[in-house]
């Protein structure tokens, strides 16, 4: 024990000349409380849920500043001021003088999480799930694996000049690339990992499993071994690079044989490649992990019983309808309509409802929250898969989505084909064509990889060929072109037509639907001269001439009004009266949209952007009167997931929208929800009561085609020939599928 004496009174000599010494007491205690006040008001928007989701990540970042900056820049200003000659004078033992600016590092830096935990708890309101012991204890290990650092740059660095110099390179990339400054799942796949080579990620991971997690002392092993590891094999080690005089020369092979240490720990870490908690969007709501996944079988198969509903009307999706009919669905497909059938044996009686297809939302981005993008929860893999739920409960069996990530949709597609994920039908687009850093790519633009994920920039016509060859390959349903110079006040490149007409040739020789995102009438004339087959929004500017080509030629019109009013509506803060919003959705996406940190709300204060935004739905409207007059083939498609267009029930609200204010009928309005929307997906399958289709059906208390309103009263919805519970929907587990990433693939 003689390497470590007088550790004691060493330690308390420099607790004593840290806590007497003002700027000491700034670096150590006051700067990380107003570090945690600054973020949580310009990353948290000072709101409670948002604050309390990147605590965990402000706690790393000023424990990792204690250590790389604080105990480094302590032990070389006391060297150069020849503290440690005299120390060594006494004599002290290099053990001795490490050890005792580890307690005290340590002692500060406990203190310090305590005061940080306690401002969060009172200004914000935070609260966590894992108890407080739990989470100091944590931090102290935390702490304790970030010390070493420390001590290497403490050690290495010759004088004040290159210390500040070393102390940064060693923080910046610790805290950008760990998770700890930017959630690491809105990361490219090559950044997290990369990250498993920090300790700092594993310092992240552990205190989210505490704080968010629930993880209370059943700490998650991988990080808790890393971080012990670290401590065991980098403390000793940089204890060893210690140096008493600053004009001495660096003890280079002890420092090297410690980076090589700790390089081989990290090293092997990243070849094990384990993918961390704090990788995967957090939850929005925990999952009850003991409710019985949907029952596999071979794809779409469904329930090998017999069913047969009868007494009820039926509405075939085509247009035909059945006063008390009857639908035999076996094996998950309907094998037989018909008239009759009143009290069939072993049949349910239907009588007095209706039933209709399953719904097809045509137009859906499953990676949007439909809030205004205030927190990360937004984009969670639970926010998706319960907005999967709520498409289902409300009869939405079979949705296209639009620009998400097509290796999502496959997955998701697979899933459900396997009966291992309770979801709507998936058809896609997979990513758009849009010109270089044109509309939507330029936004994505603060997300390092995702624009290359979920578009196609393409400079020339050659480029178009190859990204629909490419992307036909990959099992897309339809091929989405970009047409759009941005939004109020920009002007952003749009495709070329020679490169958009030689993408649209190569999706007809593919037999690959097309339809194009467009922002004005000009656009729209040139993607219908082009060929394609369908328009995605109305024009407001939507004039006579394009009115009578749209439906001379037989395009397809997908209004999104849904989207359109919610916008407005939100950039207006009205708030969201809607009962069955309140119940079904997610409350932080609904939320969001009057969050402080909302992007809707930013919006929002410019009068011009409230008066602009109001004006361009109004002119929305207006446009789609014609249009319906005009004939224009119309698909109902909700935008679902951007503001104030919500998943699920945004196909309502817009199937009401084009009855209330654009002039169809109930009965149309169905049609342009089943029938016509699977006929552009060439899909006889989905949209109709047939024999041969899928067993997707919706029963309700209520005619729709009189009253389109009736769809919001669901009495049971049949998908893959089985009824769904709709009230345990959202508290059940509803299978194995996982996005890639919930990031707004909008």
């Amino acid at each position: 024990m003689r390497r470590f004496r007088g550790v004691g009174a060493l330690t308390w000599a420099f607790l004593v000349q840290s806590w007497r010494s003002k700027p000491a007491l700034f670096w150590n205690l006051v700067l990380p409380l107003l570090f945690l006040i600054g973020l949580s008001y310009v990353f948290g928007g000072g709101e409670t849920e948002r604050v309390t989701w990147i605590v965990p990540g402000i706690l790393t970042i000023n424990l990792l500043s204690a250590s790389v900056f604080g105990l480094a820049l302590h032990m070389v200003s006391l060297r150069e001021r020849g503290m440690y000659r005299r120390l060594r004078a006494t004599p002290a033992t290099s053990s001795t003088v490490v050890t005792a600016h580890v307690v005290t590092a340590m002692a500060n830096m406990m203190v310090s999480v305590a005061l940080q935990l306690a401002l969060a708890r009172a200004l914000f309101g935070v609260t966590f799930w894992g108890d407080s012991p739990a989470l100091m204890a944590a931090s102290a290990l935390a702490a304790l694996a970030l010390l070493p650092l420390g001590l290497l740059v403490g050690g290495g660095a010759r004088d004040m000049k290159s210390a500040p110099m070393i102390s940064n390179l060693v923080f910046f990339p610790m805290m950008f690339l760990s998770g700890a400054a930017m959630p690491l799942f809105l990361m490219p796949d090559w950044i997290r990992t990369l990250a498993l080579a920090l300790p700092s990620t594993y310092v992240v991971d552990l205190l989210q499993a505490v704080a968010l997690r629930g993880a209370g002392f059943g700490w998650p092993a991988f990080p808790t071994v890393m971080l012990v590891l670290t401590v065991l094999v980098g403390m000793p080690l940089a204890a060893a690079a210690f140096r008493w005089e600053s004009e001495g020369p660096i003890e280079r092979r002890r420092v090297a044989v410690a980076v090589v240490c700790l390089a081989a720990l990290y090293g092997a870490a990243l070849l094990r490649g384990e993918a961390l908690e704090s990788s995967r969007p957090p939850p929005t709501e925990p999952l009850p992990s003991e409710a019985p996944l949907p029952s596999a079988g071979v794809p779409d198969s469904g329930s090998s019983d017999r069913t047969v509903l009868f007494g009820a009307t039926i509405l075939d999706g085509l247009g035909g309808r059945i006063e008390r009919g009857r639908v035999t669905i076996e094996g998950g497909r309907i094998v037989e309509v018909a008239a009759g059938g009143v009290g069939t044996e072993g049949g349910t009686d239907m009588g007095g409802a209706f039933i209709v297809p399953g719904l097809i939302d045509s137009h859906v981005h499953l990676g949007g929250s439909a809030g205004g993008a205030a927190s990360s929860a937004e984009f969670s893999a639970a926010r998706l898969r319960r907005d999967l739920q709520v498409y289902l409960a409300w009869g939405v069996t079979s949705f296209v989505s639009m620009t998400d990530d097509p290796d999502d949709l496959r997955s998701l597609r697979e899933a459900v084909g396997r009966g291992t994920m309770r979801a709507p039908r998936p058809f896609f687009s997979g990513p758009g064509l849009t010109a270089p850093r044109g509309h939507p790519s330029v936004y994505f633009a603060a997300v390092p990889g995702l624009a290359g994920r979920i578009t196609r920039q393409i400079d020339s016509p050659e480029g178009a060929v190859a990204a629909v060859r490419e992307l036909g390959a990959g099992g897309v349903d339809l091929i989405k072109f970009y047409l759009d110079a941005g939004r109020i006040g920009e002007s952003l490149p749009v495709l070329t037509e020679s490169a958009a007409a030689a993408g649209m040739d190569a999706a007809r020789a593919m037999s690959l639907a097309t339809t194009a995102h467009v922002d004005s009438d000009l656009h729209a004339r040139l993607a219908i001269r082009l060929g394609v087959r369908g328009i995605e929004h109305v024009p407001p500017d939507l004039s006579a001439e394009t009115i009578a080509e749209l439906a001379e030629r037989g395009v397809t019109l997908t209004p999104t009004l849904a989207a359109s009013e919610g916008l407005a509506r939100a950039i207006r803060g009205e708030a969201v009266t809607d009962s069955d919003v309140r119940r079904w959705v997610d409350p932080r996406v609904v939320v969001s949209l009057t969050s402080p940190g909302s992007w809707v709300t930013r919006v929002g204060a410019s009068a011009e952007a409230v008066a602009y935004y109001t004006r361009r739905h109004e002119r929305t409207l207006e446009a789609i009167r014609r249009a319906v007059a005009g004939g224009v083939p119309i698909l109902a498609g909700s935008d679902a997931g951007n503001p104030g267009a919500f998943h699920g029930l945004g196909l309502l609200r817009e199937l009401e929208l084009l009855v209330d204010a654009a002039g169809m009928t109930p009965a149309e309005a169905l049609i342009s929800a089943t029938g016509a929307a699977a006929r552009r997906l060439g899909s006889t399958d989905v949209g109709r009561i047939a024999p041969g289709a899928f067993a997707d059906l919706v029963v309700l208390d209520g005619d729709p085609s009189v009253d389109i309103r009736a769809l919001r009263r669901v009495r049971a919805v049949y998908f893959r020939g089985e009824r769904l519970d709709r009230e345990t929907i959202l508290t059940s587990a509803p299978g194995d599928w996982m996005p890639r990433a919930g990031v707004d693939r909008r």
